[in-house]
This record gives structure tokens, sequence and C-alpha cells, in this order.
């Protein structure tokens, strides 16, 4: 487990957010060298993508007067805050703060290269994973799906009194994604929308409304 402090905030860096970057970038397949270094700027780049992005959770925390410290774990992160200290408007604001940061990181990632002499190398591949990884997982992020963001500000939006409507919505979507993804063997995400079908439906179960 790796701590640090950054614009004020505590971050805690767990090992299996590292060892699910390794295996997401291809760590079970490489098999030489080159393909190790591959990895690493996988990680690497997932790494300060996805730091941008809580980030942005968390410098919103903050400004509404809110402590806050950022965990990156197993499948991503989350930047805490206390239970009920927040209006919904505000909820949504904190929320759609990781998604927008992390998007306007990779518009400026897009807008230096353009800047740079062309060139390949590990620098080339950190810079396109930094990239597509802020862009893909900050799209990710905003599907209306429960617990990720989307799902967050969906519920922001729709209130306590519609949380049955929040996590068919999470259930229908995942179900879905999970259905196209296995099509396309894309198995990886089909066990990701497998995993929040089954929690957003058991979360509907036991929703009041």
């Amino acid at each position: 487990m790796i701590q640090f402090n950054l614009f004020g905030v505590n971050v805690r860096v767990e090992i299996w957010f590292w060892v699910i970057l390794a295996v997401i970038g291809g760590g079970l397949q490489a098999s030489n060298t080159e393909d190790l270094l591959l990895v690493a700027m996988f990680v690497l780049a997932g790494f300060v993508s996805v730091l941008v992005h809580e980030m942005g959770h968390a410098l919103m925390i903050r400004k509404y007067g809110q402590p806050t410290q950022v965990v990156l774990s197993a499948f991503g992160g989350y930047a805490s805050y206390p239970a009920g200290s927040l209006t919904r408007k505000k909820s949504f604001l904190v929320t759609a703060a990781g998604p927008v940061a992390q998007l306007g990181f990779a518009g400026l990632i897009i807008i230096v290269t353009d800047y740079l002499p062309k060139g390949g190398g590990q620098l080339g591949y950190f810079i396109f994973y930094l990239k597509w990884v802020s862009i893909v997982w900050a799209l990710f992020n905003c599907l209306p799906i429960c617990p990720l963001d989307g799902g967050r500000m969906l519920g922001s939006i729709l209130g306590p009194r519609r949380e049955k409507v929040l996590f068919l919505t999470g259930v229908i979507t995942a179900f879905v994604i999970g259905l196209c993804a296995l099509y396309l063997k894309q198995l990886y995400i089909t066990l990701f929308m497998g995993l929040f079908v089954y929690q957003n439906y058991q979360s509907y179960k036991h929703a009041s409304y």
C-alpha cells in the first residue's frame, strides 16, 4: 500500500489497484521484456488518469467544505465524504467532477502532444495509453449503473423516492452491455456487467420506492 498527500488530500493506493491494472493491461499474456514494459506503461498511465479522476471528486468535495480522502482500490477508486453532508445538487456536481476532470485531462494531452515531436518508444506508448484510458474510463463511468458515477448522478436527479427506477435502469443497462460484450467475446466486460446486474438487482429488491 502506498500513501501520499496531493493538494492537501490524503491518497491511499492499495495493492489490488496495481494488480487489476496489470491484468487489464495484458500482464497475464506478457511473454518478454518488451511486453512487460508495455504493461508497465499502461499501469502508470492508468494510475495517473484514475488519480486525476478521483482528485476531481475530492477537490469539489473540498470546495464544499467537507473532509475527503482518495482511495485507489481494485476496480478504480473513490473519494470519501461524510454521508448526508451534501445536497442532491452538490452531490451531482461532486460526482460529475470526476469524469469532467478526466476528459479535460485527455483534451489537454491531445493539445500538448500536437506540439511535441512525433515519435514512438516507451513515451509514445505512455502518452497513447494516458489519452485513451482517460477517455474510456470517463465515458465508462458515466453509464447509468450504480455504483458508477453515471448511476450516482442519475440517483441525484431522481432522488430517494425513485430508487427502484434507478436500480432497474442499472440492471437493464448492464444486462444489454453485457450481452453485447459477450457477443464480441469481451469476457472481462461481460464479467463486470454481470456483477453490476447482480448488485443493482439486489438493491432494487431492497429499495423502498
